[in-house]
């Protein structure tokens, strides 16, 4: 099985078809619907921000697990998903995580289906 790099453009058909792949990523991987509310975490983020990925789901990722994330341009770009159910955004973004700023990549990419967004993250 190949790894599939950040920021590969059909990522969300391939975890489509074989949604298991989210475990394996080098990178964070967190799926959302609609209302924000978390449908998958990846064990990636789960190490990235010290989170068990079983006590996040069903969870508001951008004002319980995320605040930090509200930032006008990544909710914006969150928020447009929201209203369209389209998606598909790369951008640099600082976290305010534990007191220090860390600097990320984002890819906001929606599923075919549109009713959910991947959110990947990699640290830059």
């Amino acid at each position: 099985m190949e790894i599939i790099p950040f920021g590969t453009n059909d990522i969300d058909n391939i975890l489509a078809r074989e949604p298991a792949r989210a475990e394996s990523l080098p990178f964070g991987a967190v799926l959302l619907d609609r209302m924000g509310r978390i449908a998958k975490y990846n064990k990636a983020e789960g190490l990235i921000a010290g989170r068990d990925p079983s006590t996040v789901i069903g969870r508001d990722f951008f004002n319980e697990i995320a605040p930090c994330a509200k930032g006008k341009r990544f909710h914006g770009e969150f928020l447009k998903f929201n209203r369209t159910g389209q998606a598909n955004v790369m951008l640099d973004y600082k976290f305010n995580y534990k007191g220090a700023e860390v600097a990320v990549k984002i890819h906001l990419k929606s599923q075919p289906d549109g009713q959910f967004c991947w959110l990947f993250v990699k640290r830059a």
